[in-house]
Formats: structure tokens, sequence, C-alpha cells
């Protein structure tokens, strides 16, 4: 059976295996992808998930900032449709604002404002958040616990603030549900620090009392509407949502399970997966989420091979792998240096620890092989690879993938 597995920005490899190989291609998720994403954004942006049309929650002389989640496929896309709904009824340019998180910028991302039109794209602002620089930040209250809330100054002073994400399983490594697009995403370094520590004991637990600080945040905020996208294949997207925060994430609970679940008959010795769309979506954090998801589906003393474009720097985290072969000490040394990139180290650590890891990747061999992983240099090693294994799946976009397997 032959099968073509995208990755990257335009890239595919194809893979020709025996059928009684081949246990399971993931070729797409259901749905069709948007043709006009920005007329999607339109009209759900008129027909809001239980609330008025968008144009009726603004007047003249508002404030407002589109809170710019990371990891958003077609960002700049939603950003200008969005932006140009709420000029054309009567918003001002000038009182616009797009606030970005710093990892984007990083990433080395296209300017979140580059689709608007050139007649006002630069009255519109664009700021960077400094989860480090107090004056930046402003209290927004203490919470339950007595604790300050620190928050971006910017999204605390708009009228309106329309957060604009990407929807993803729960739990998923760095999401944090229906409010964490705004925190802690836009709080202050010492809470997303907290947010980045590896759980010491229970991870559900753990999770549990995230999300109800998280909620607790949210309602603090009083922001009350979204605009959430569904992802689809290669940075494609299937759906936009928008409305009422809460009615927003039950519709885009569904729709991702309905789109993105993945079922297949046992665990295979080989789970070939990918990362699937642009530089947005070449990053660490997705190389964790894609080998959180192949692990679900490998057999014990199996391998996973991940084909990506990934190129940028680890983070520190994730450097320090290469350091320490003690991977106990290491885990613990993680947890205390409360490092941004420590949930995706911990990944892959867990990941390299119970299985073997191929990555085809533009990182330098030594790195890749440093971190535990072996380095693939070309393409058709992974269809050699594929070939000595006894049973394989194929798993694009795994990133986004709800794995299940039935044994």
């Amino acid at each position: 059976m032959s099968c073509v597995l995208p990755y990257g920005a335009q890239s595919h490899l194809g893979l020709d295996l025996p059928d009684e190989t081949l246990l399971a291609v993931f070729n797409e998720p259901h749905g069709e992808l948007l043709d006009d994403p920005a007329a999607a954004v339109a009209a759900v942006l008129d027909e809001p998930l239980n609330f008025p049309a968008l144009a009726r929650a603004t007047v003249p002389g508002d404030r407002i900032v589109l809170a710019l989640e990371h990891g958003v496929p077609q960002a700049t896309t939603l950003v200008a449709a969005v932006a140009n709904y709420l000029v054309e009824h009567g918003a001002s340019a000038g009182q616009l604002a797009v606030l970005n998180t710093p990892v984007a910028v990083a990433a080395g991302e296209r300017d979140p404002r580059s689709l608007l039109p050139d007649a006002w794209r630069d009255e519109v602002a664009l700021e960077v958040h400094a989860p480090d620089a107090a004056g930046s930040l402003s209290l927004l209250a203490s919470n339950h616990e007595g604790k300050p809330v620190y928050m971006n100054r910017t999204l605390l002073d708009a009228d309106l603030v329309v957060p604009i994400g990407c929807l993803r399983h729960e739990p998923t490594i760095g999401y944090y549900g229906q409010y964490g697009g705004l925190f802690p995403t836009f709080s202050d370094a010492q809470t997303q620090s907290r947010f980045h520590k590896p759980p010491a004991g229970a991870r559900r637990q753990q999770a549990a009392k995230q999300r109800e600080e998280i909620d607790e945040v949210g309602w603090l905020l009083g922001t009350q509407f979204t605009v959430q996208a569904l992802p689809g294949g290669g940075g494609g997207l299937l759906q936009v949502l928008a409305g009422e925060i809460p009615a927003v994430f039950r519709a885009g609970r569904s729709a991702y399970e309905s789109a993105w679940r993945c079922g297949v008959p046992r665990r295979a010795s080989l789970v070939v997966a990918s990362l699937a769309g642009g530089r947005e979506q070449q990053t660490w954090q997705n190389l964790a989420r894609t080998l959180a998801a192949a692990s679900c589906l490998v057999a014990d003393g199996g391998a996973i091979a991940v084909c990506t474009e990934l190129a940028a720097e680890p983070g520190p985290a994730v450097t320090g792998l290469s350091r320490l072969e003690d991977r106990e000490l290491l885990v613990k040394s993680i947890r205390r240096e409360h490092a941004v990139d420590a949930l995706e180290a911990i990944e892959l650590a867990r990941a390299t620890e119970q299985t073997r890891v191929y990555l085809l990747s533009r990182l330098d061999a030594s790195l890749v092989e440093d971190l535990g992983m072996a380095h693939i240099s070309e393409p058709g090693d992974v269809g050699r690879l594929a070939r000595r294994h006894e049973s394989c799946i194929v798993l694009p976009n795994a990133q986004y993938v709800v794995p299940a397997a039935q044994e």
C-alpha cells in the first residue's frame, strides 16, 4: 500500500509498504478545509454563538485589543478579518492594537498585521507582551488566595478584548483551555514560570488546579467574546468559531474531537508522524505534542520517526537534555529551573527514554543526537526504516491528533 505523508510547509514523503505492515493511515481530519477563512470569520462575527453581532459590542472611540495566541494557523488572515470587520462597522484603525506573544517574535513569525489594508495598516498598533517588564503590567486583582494577579497593561486598559486562538485537545502540552489565550499567556513572568513547571505529582490534579486558577482569572478579566480556529491539515482551517467564550469552547471541543480522533486496531512497532504547516507549526512544543500522541500508538520496544522542517534552536531546558545522562537527575533539574520549555523537555526525555526516536528536521545532526534522538539525513531513510518494521502507523499533522489504540 502506498501513502503520502505531508510535512513542513509544502514537503511530502511517499511510503510504499506491504498491506499487512501498514496498520493505519490517518490521512486527513474529518471535514473540508475552508476555501475562504476571511469570509468565514466575517460570517461568524455577524452571527456568533450565544452573543450579539460583534459590531454591537463596540462604539466609536473604543480601544480594542486583538490578543493573539501563539501557534494559530493562518493567524495573519484571522487578524486581518477581525480588524476589517471592526473597521467596516465603525471602529477606528488607530484605536486597534494587536497583542502578540514574545514566543511568536522569537520564532520569526510574520507581523500579524501584514494582511491589513495598506491604507490603515500602520495605524494599528502592535505590541509584543513583555512579561518581565514591570512597566507593561498592571494589577488586575487579588485571587481567592489573596495573591496579586498581574496582566498586560494594554489588555487591561482596553474597552474590548478579542482573544484569537486555536482549539486543541485537552490535555495538550501548553494548552490551558477557554481562558488560556489570556492567562497565563499575557501574565507576568513569575506566573508563566509557575505554569511551565512540570508536575511533581499527579498530572491530572495539577491540571485541575491550574484550570481553576485560569477560570478565576478569566472571570476577573470580564472578557466575554473569543474567536477560535479549528485547525485542519497542513496549516489550513476546518472552521472558525466565535461568540461567548463558554459556548465557543463547548462547540469547539465536540468539533475538535470529531475532526481529530484517530482510532487504530492496535499499537505498531513504528509510528511515522509529521508536523505539517509553516514556520508557526515547526516548533519544539509541537514536536513534544507529536511525541506524546505517537507514544500512545507505539508498541513497547518500538520506534517513532517524526518528519518536520524544525529549524528553531531549542530552549534552555531542551538544550539541557544533552548535558546529563542520568534522566532522573535531569528531570529534577528541569523542575527546579522553571524554564519556559520545561514541559517540552520532560516530554522529549520521556519519549527518548521509552522508545527509539528518529527525527527529520533542518537541525544539525550533532544537536539531534545530543538530545537522544537519531538524525534522519534524508526523507528516503524513513521508508527504509519502515520496511524494517513488522507494523507501522502513519500519523500526519500529529500535533493535533487525538490518539486511541483499541489494544
